[in-house]
């Protein structure tokens, strides 16, 4: 399903306002369960056997694909590990709705705090796209079946002041 020019809402496509709300409110909510390393609220906002794919517009192919809640639990956790500080942005988003199936996009400014080789505070930014197929569930909440993560472009940047030393 492809996302069309103009206001969905206004009666285009199946679904109501509490859908598209619901939607929005999934992918606001797959930031705070990455920004809060909340794995049991990240594993639930996908299927069973979603999946998780992230590609990197300089590099030719995407990262091998994470699929299902056994795989997908890990990421959180890897994040943390890699990034003590992150910080996702969401807005943008649009969606499509057909039925128990939807198709959506958002934007995402996100900051990854860490230190340099030198212990100096940086903010890995990034500007991403993310592509996203839904599916509603037999409960009637709205889940990813597929979340791409299309980094956009991404740069290095001093920080004057973190959390990353916490006294």
């Amino acid at each position: 399903m492809e996302l069309t020019r103009g206001i969905l809402a206004a009666g285009r496509s199946a679904g109501g306002p509490a859908d598209r709300l619901a939607l929005r409110d999934l992918a606001e909510s797959y930031a705070a369960a990455v920004d809060a390393r909340d794995e049991e609220l990240f594993v639930s906002l996908f299927t069973e056997d979603g999946v998780l794919q992230v590609s990197y517009a300089h590099l030719a192919e995407p990262m091998p694909p994470v699929v299902g809640a056994a795989a997908l639990v890990a990421i959180p956790r890897a994040l943390g590990a890699k990034f003590p500080e992150t910080f996702h942005f969401v807005g943008n988003h649009r969606c499509q709705i057909d039925g128990d199936r939807a198709a959506g996009e958002a934007y995402c400014e996100a900051h990854h705090l860490h230190a340099d080789e030198a212990g100096v505070p940086t903010d890995l930014r990034m500007v991403i796209r993310y592509g996203d197929a839904y599916a509603r569930g037999a409960d009637g909440l709205w889940r990813f079946a597929r979340r791409t993560v299309n980094v956009l472009w991404q740069e290095i940047a001093p920080v004057s002041a973190s959390l990353l030393h916490r006294p």
